[in-house]
């Protein structure tokens, strides 16, 4: 991973971010700079191998089944218990949920990957990293940070934005499940039009995540 300049190239997020919030606040994450705020989420499956089930299942129909609210911060910590143990997810399902992502972002400018580091992970990927491309990078780099990984998608950069910063993907809390997308109307349309990806729609002071007993 190319590690030159990549203070310079994310200053404009980090010198944004509202560290004053909540780390689960949209703000904290994204910039208040975007006309719009979305949570993308990943996609899971409800699987119960003692009696043969296994089928996809969306995050509002967990919650319409439970008679919770499917509002901003509605997140794998939200499940109840009963419901935890029988959710997993698919690579080969995240995987098409990020083709369809790269489909609507549909942007032939050069892409900054960027990521803060961390433990258990590649060891290219351990210390801060970044890297330049294009928008087709993103499933051989996430594969890439996912070498070690058995079943699923688990880590993933923690911002992805063009170089004309007209959008932003903020991925901050480790396997949480979701992406943070900031952009500007005419992307949102994007997102407000499709079905593939799961998604609810927020302002730069909403909670996105639940942290359930934390």
């Amino acid at each position: 991973m190319n590690k030159e300049n990549d203070n310079d190239i994310t200053s404009w997020i980090h010198q944004n971010r509202n560290l004053d919030v909540a780390e689960n606040v949209v703000k904290n994450v994204i910039p208040e700079k975007f006309d719009t705020y979305f949570k993308l989420y990943f996609p899971i499956i409800f699987e119960n191998e003692e009696y043969g089930q296994i089928k996809k299942i969306t995050y509002l129909e967990i919650a319409e089944l439970s008679d919770l609210s499917f509002e901003g911060k509605f997140s794998a910590k939200s499940f109840p218990s009963y419901i935890s143990p029988f959710i997993t997810a698919s690579d080969e399902d995240e995987y098409k949920m990020l083709a369809n992502l790269q489909a609507i972002l549909d942007d032939d400018q050069s892409i900054i990957y960027y990521g803060l580091g961390g433990e258990n992970l590649p060891e290219k990927f351990t210390d801060p990293w970044a890297s330049i491309g294009p928008m087709n990078n993103l499933p051989n780099i996430v594969k890439a940070m996912n070498e070690f990984a058995k079943m699923e998608i688990v880590n993933f950069p923690s911002y992805i934005f063009p170089k004309n910063q007209s959008w932003l993907i903020g991925n901050i809390i480790l396997q949480s499940g979701v992406l943070v997308l900031g952009c500007q109307e005419d992307l949102a349309k994007k997102i407000r039009a499709q079905s593939e990806i799961e998604f609810i729609e927020l302002e730069a002071g909403d909670e996105y995540f639940d942290f359930g007993d934390k």
